[in-house]
């Protein structure tokens, strides 16, 4: 793109504003600047030249360029003391760190009353001041023809013209870039229009006017670029701003989707983020399956992806097309080994005018319901409800304060007991994360996990929770004498890790402890996704002594089926399908018959009566864990006398 711009015969560089100095400048802009190179340009001092009334002026500009506007006005520049005029139009130009550079055009004043402008010859033609057509030059004809009766003949935009006479009263002159009816199609012309007196002493128009239509195809190019994700071709937040400020301007009713892959992280750190690129472009084209006449699609920024579509082409279907796009998106994709992997989204959805009338406003309202349908499970949609911005903002809290809670001792872990109740001992403890914070309070664990993976720091937080179990698993057992186990929860982001196991080890050896003493625990879908994979973490975990559970079994999108390849010691049963054992016993068994089979242990959580603990025995469930049996309780509790060790 530079090397084009470097052709242009008109002026072009790029200024930052904020640090007064000059980024970039092709060649045309390096003689008007009277510069050997670009090299002593953009070494140059500008600072100390610069009036106050010009950074304010610029100053003025960059807010102007936030939304979106060009200033076309002639200014004077003194390049070594020598005083240059041109005719310049600024615009804005989005740097790297988000700062809002000014890129100029520049036609110098001598050019524009020269015969020749942009390495193209200028067209003249002489008009009556009703508009009707006298003369035109030599170039002029071939380009127009001779079938031009009228000055409104020229100017594909009626407007024009009318803006023409208005600057003629007020200012006798007129400059602007104009897209203009040639016989080969419509062209871009920067003309001039100014009153003249013919030698009949009769009032004329005069114009000049010089082919720009290179420079406006690559102006057209950099504001594509400007608005367009490089990766996915859709458009980036500037587009959507955009896009969505002329509907709101145009007061037309839209609905805003915010949408969020499920699991994407995961993915982006356990296959790399070549692979990621590849599935964010994939989502991208999936997305467009349901490309709308009015449809604007953006890639938000990372795995986020915006969706606005008129509600006249929704007709009320957001809804059913909430659900197709979560069907669709979830669909497996094939990695770069030939097997493939799943993915999920959450949506959010806000609706103009009736959620707000300002972007950032409605982006936000969507984002708050998009984080309310990852709180409730994921893979699913939400509308967004007045106050649920709030819940977003505790989020927000909750991640700026989880990154110092280790430094600030204000995490703790409560272990609950696991019990075999056909010998009458303790099987295992399970470790539970608790967080208490000054101004949150009580912090659930399933918002301190949420939170912990969507800003990546769930392995410092795992790797917390991992060391300080081990640590008092080795002090339980100096304590009580009893040979106990502990299990520890651990997110499928942090089994992703490439050094987890050398990690694990580690912290083993450290606290004198072996593998066969530490259980963790894995949700279904964590596992079945390493199922196919070549550098397996679950089996080169258990292959080195260290038991893995299955937790949260049958709320997955697995398969009994899938279970002789899970490498797994106990499948802990949720406990949802406690609350129907009474009714429908007949699950349980099959499971239990299943697991039994496959040389694994049954659990069922959740147990809080002494009939729920009956049943599921009779039906085969030794290991049980609930309330019944025993509430999670902090290390010291375990070593009062409140609490009795069942004798095996």
């Amino acid at each position: 793109m530079k090397i084009a711009l470097d052709r242009l015969h008109t002026a072009v560089w790029i200024f930052d504003i904020d640090q007064l100095c000059m980024i970039w400048a092709n060649q045309a802009a390096l003689k008007l600047w009277d510069s050997p190179s670009l090299e002593e340009l953009l070494t140059r001092d500008f600072k100390s030249d610069l009036s106050a009334a010009v950074k304010e002026t610029m100053l003025q500009f960059q807010q102007a360029f936030q939304n979106n506007e060009v200033i076309q006005e002639s200014w004077q520049f003194s390049p070594k003391g020598r005083v240059a005029q041109a005719f310049c139009q600024f615009s804005g130009y989005l740097l790297e760190n988000n700062s809002m550079a000014m890129l100029v055009e520049a036609i110098p004043t001598n050019v524009l009353h020269s015969d020749l402008q942009l390495g193209s010859t200028a067209l003249i033609s002489i008009y009556r001041e009703n508009g009707d057509f006298l003369s035109g030059n030599p170039p002029f004809i071939p380009e127009f023809g001779h079938q031009v009766k009228h000055l409104k003949q020229l100017f594909c935009n009626p407007d024009v013209l009318t803006n023409l006479y208005q600057s003629m009263v007020k200012e006798l002159r007129f400059e602007q870039d104009v897209l203009m009816r040639t016989k080969v199609g419509e062209t871009w012309y920067r003309l001039f229009a100014t009153k003249s007196i013919n030698e009949q002493g009769e009032a004329t128009i005069l114009l000049h006017q010089y082919n720009i239509h290179e420079r406006k195809s690559i102006e057209q190019t950099l504001r594509e670029q400007a608005w367009t994700d490089p990766l996915t071709a859709l458009l980036n937040r500037r587009g959507l701003a955009h896009a969505l400020t002329q509907s709101i301007d145009n007061n037309t009713p839209f609905t805003l989707l915010y949408i969020d892959l499920d699991g994407f992280k995961m993915v982006n750190d356990s296959l790399g983020h070549g692979k990621g690129d590849l599935i964010l472009k994939e989502v991208a084209n999936r997305l467009r399956q349901h490309q709308y006449s009015s449809g604007q699609l953006c890639r938000f920024g990372g795995d986020e992806f915006v969706f606005a579509i008129h509600n006249d082409d929704i007709k009320g279907q957001i809804n059913v097309l909430s659900e197709q796009l979560i069907k669709q998106i979830s669909e497996p994709y094939e990695n770069v080994k030939g097997s493939s992997l799943s993915l999920s989204a959450s949506i959010g959805i806000s609706c103009f005018p009736e959620d707000g009338d300002e972007i950032e406003h409605l982006i936000t309202c969507a984002d708050a319901a998009m984080y309310q349908a990852k709180k409730l499970g994921k893979k699913r949609w939400v509308n967004y409800i007045s106050g649920m911005e709030n819940v977003h903002k505790r989020a927000s809290s909750i991640a700026y304060k989880l990154s110092s809670a280790i430094q600030n001792n204000e995490l703790e872990l409560f272990y609950q007991p696991i019990y075999n109740i056909e010998t009458g001992s303790i099987y295992s403890f399970e470790a539970l994360l608790r967080w208490t914070n000054a101004e949150l309070g009580q912090v659930s664990p399933q918002e301190t996990i949420l939170v912990a993976e969507q800003t990546g720091l769930i392995h410092e937080i795992e790797n917390w929770v991992l060391n300080q179990a081990l640590s008092d698993l080795a002090k339980l057992r100096s304590v009580t004498e009893k040979s106990a186990t502990i299990a520890v929860n651990m997110s499928g982001l942090h089994m992703a890790q490439p050094k987890l196991l050398e990690t694990i080890i580690a912290m083993l050896d450290v606290h004198g402890l072996q593998p066969v003493d530490l259980t963790i625990e894995l949700t279904e879908s964590v596992l079945l996704s390493d199922i196919d994979k070549e550098q397996n973490p679950t089996q080169q975990i258990t292959s080195n002594g260290i038991k893995l559970n299955i937790d949260d079994f049958g709320t997955g999108y697995s398969s009994l089926a899938y279970l002789h390849a899970i490498p797994a010691s106990v499948v802990k049963v949720d406990r949802s399908f406690l609350d129907q054992a009474d009714n429908n016993t007949v699950t349980l068994e099959c499971i239990h018959t299943l697991v039994n089979s496959l040389n694994m242990q049954s659990l069922i959580e959740g147990i809080e009566t002494n009939h729920q603990s009956q049943l599921l025995a009779s039906l085969g469930y030794n290991l049980q864990q609930g309330y019944l049996l025993g509430r999670p309780q902090p290390l010291a509790y375990y070593f009062t006398e409140t609490f009795c060790y069942p004798k095996a």
